[in-house]
């Protein structure tokens, strides 16, 4: 890890310490706010998620964040790597909207995180946060490893099974 990454992380480590929250696990039939952190080819991943929760009627809201210049022009519901500073942090203003929404799942369908995922997951507000397990030092509620299964797809059909197993024990 170089000088930058461990710059980094200890920024968002002491960020982490400030943040006082406690997941709670939220019911898949009552879920109003889902939000989605995704990179440009979890492109079919992400629609899965869009159409199971539009089919619920749940309020579903989304930030592509894209590693280098996209071909086509990004929406306001992105991040390209001018609105990343040099430590891989979003700057200030781009992020605040989708940030701030009380979220009661947050999927993250990245299969590599990076100092830019690994923040917008620790700052959105959200009651209950799942991803995958692919570092110790991460900030999901629900840890999901998914082996060689190498997929976005795989990863939301199984961040899904897992909530619905999870109100499974919580119901009974």
């Amino acid at each position: 890890m170089g000088l930058k990454e461990k710059f980094a992380n200890r920024k968002m480590t002491r960020i982490a310490a400030a943040i006082r929250r406690s997941p709670e696990i939220p019911l898949l039939d009552a879920v109003k706010k889902v939000g989605v952190i995704w990179q440009p080819d979890q492109k079919e991943a992400y629609y899965f998620l869009q159409d199971f929760f539009s089919k619920k009627q749940v309020i579903f809201r989304s930030l592509c964040v894209f590693n280098e210049n996209a071909g086509q022009l990004p929406d306001s519901a992105s991040l390209i790597p001018k609105d990343i500073d040099w430590l891989g942090f979003p700057k200030p203003g781009k992020i605040d909207v989708f940030t701030e929404i009380q979220f009661d799942l947050l999927f993250n369908l990245a299969l590599r995180q990076n100092v830019t995922l690994s923040y917008l997951t620790l700052v959105t507000e959200a009651k209950f946060k799942p991803g995958p397990s692919v570092s110790d030092q991460n900030y999901f509620d629900l840890n999901i490893k998914i082996g060689e299964n190498q997929d976005a797809m795989y990863l939301a059909k199984q961040q899904i099974f897992y909530l619905g197993q999870l109100n499974k024990k919580a119901s009974s």
